[in-house]
C-alpha cells in the first residue's frame, strides 16, 4: 500500500506516512453528490428499460406461455427438507381439525342426553321470553326425565308456561294435569302440590279454559287443597231469555254464581272496564243486538263468554 500524498510505501496498519506524515484514511471518503448522481443514473436506466419494453411488439399466446415457463423455471424449488416440513404441518393441521370435530360431536351428543343441561337451557330461554326456542329443550328434558322415571315436575311446569305463551292451550293444560298427577304419586298432599294446583288455575285462566276450573277442583282428592281453590271457581253467565227473533221489547236478566258480570251489546269481548251488570238489560229498538257477557271473580279469573244474538222485528199495525 502506498501513501496517496507522496507515493511512499506504507506498512500494514500504519495510520501516518513515515515519509511525509500524511494521515492515511482506512475508510474511503463518502461523496453524497456522487451517490445522488449514481441514483439518478439508475432511475433513468430503469425508465429507459420500461419504455423499451413497452415499445416492443406484442407477443403471441404461445410466446407468452414460453416466456412464462422460462421465468417459472428460474425460481428454485424449495429444498426437500422444507417440503417435508410442510407435509408434516398440513398433516398435523388435519389431525387437529379431526380431533376438534370429534370433541364437538361428543359434547353435542352429551348435551342432548344431559337432563340438567336441557332443563337449564330451556328455563333460561323461558325467562328471556323466547318461548318458541325454549320448547325443544324443555320437551327434551321431560323426555329424559320420563326415561329416568324421576319425580321432578319442573319440566312439566315450564312446558305449561311455554305452551300457554305460544297458543298451545290444550298442551298447556295437559302439562299441568300431568304435573299434578306426578306430584300426587310422589308425595301426596303437600305445599308443593297446592302450589302446582294454584299455578294450574292461572294457566287455565291465561289460556281461556276457565270452564275446566270447576272440574279440576271437584276432582281434587284433598279437602284442604279444595278449600284453597274455591275462590278460583268461575262459571259462564246465563240469561233467562233465549236468543232469537222477537216482535216485542225484551228484558234480559243475567246471572253467575261466582263473580261479577260485565257485558257489551256490540259483540266485543267484555273486560272489567265494560258495563257492569247491575240490573236487567232492556232491548227496545228494532234490529239486531249481539250480547256478550263474562263473569270475573275475586281472583281475577275470567269466565268463558256468553254470546247471544237477538233480533227485534215489530209487526206493522
Amino acid at each position: 500500500m502506498k501513501c496517496p500524498n507522496c507515493g511512499g510505501e506504507l506498512q500494514p496498519g500504519q495510520l501516518y506516512c513515515g515519509k511525509c506524515g500524511h494521515e492515511i484514511q482506512i475508510v474511503p471518503d463518502y461523496d453524497p453528490l456522487e451517490e445522488l448522481m449514481l441514483s439518478q443514473e439508475e432511475i433513468a436506466g430503469e425508465i429507459a428499460g420500461q419504455k423499451k419494453s413497452a415499445d416492443r411488439e406484442p407477443v403471441g399466446k404461445e410466446e407468452r406461455q414460453e416466456e412464462h415457463k422460462k421465468r417459472k423455471g428460474n425460481f428454485p424449488k424449495p429444498p426437500k427438507h422444507r417440503r417435508g416440513r410442510w407435509k408434516w404441518a398440513i398433516g398435523l393441521g388435519g389431525l387437529a381439525l379431526c380431533i376438534l370435530a370429534g370433541i364437538g360431536s361428543y359434547m353435542l351428543t352429551t348435551r342432548q342426553n344431559n337432563y340438567s343441561y336441557q332443563l337449564r337451557r330451556g328455563k333460561s330461554l323461558l325467562e328471556s321470553e323466547e318461548y318458541e326456542k325454549a320448547l325443544p329443550y324443555l320437551e327434551r328434558a321431560q323426555m329424559l326425565q320420563s326415561d329416568m322415571e324421576g319425580t321432578d315436575v319442573e319440566p312439566l311446569l315450564c312446558l305449561a308456561q311455554a305452551y300457554a305463551h305460544t297458543g298451545e292451550s290444550k298442551l298447556a293444560a295437559d302439562s299441568m294435569e300431568a304435573a299434578v298427577l306426578a306430584e300426587q304419586s310422589a308425595r301426596g298432599e303437600s305445599e308443593e302440590l297446592l302450589s302446582i294446583y294454584l299455578e294450574y288455575m292461572e294457566i287455565l285462566n291465561m289460556t281461556g279454559q276457565t270452564g275446566q276450573i270447576e272440574t279440576v277442583i271437584d276432582q281434587c282428592p284433598y279437602e284442604q287443597i279444595q278449600e284453597e281453590l274455591l275462590p278460583y271457581r268461575i262459571e259462564k253467565p246465563s240469561c233467562d231469555v233465549q236468543e232469537g227473533t222477537y216482535g216485542y221489547y225484551l228484558r234480559l236478566e243475567l246471572s253467575a254464581e261466582y263473580g261479577t258480570i260485565y257485558y257489551t251489546l256490540d259483540g266485543t269481548t267484555p273486560t272489567d272496564e265494560s258495563t257492569h251488570y247491575t240490573e236487567p238489560i232492556e232491548l227496545q229498538e228494532e234490529g239486531e243486538t249481539l250480547l256478550s257477557a263474562v263473569a270475573i271473580n275475586q281472583k281475577g279469573i275470567v269466565s268463558e263468554p256468553l254470546v247471544l244474538v237477538y233480533n227485534l222485528d215489530f209487526p206493522e199495525n
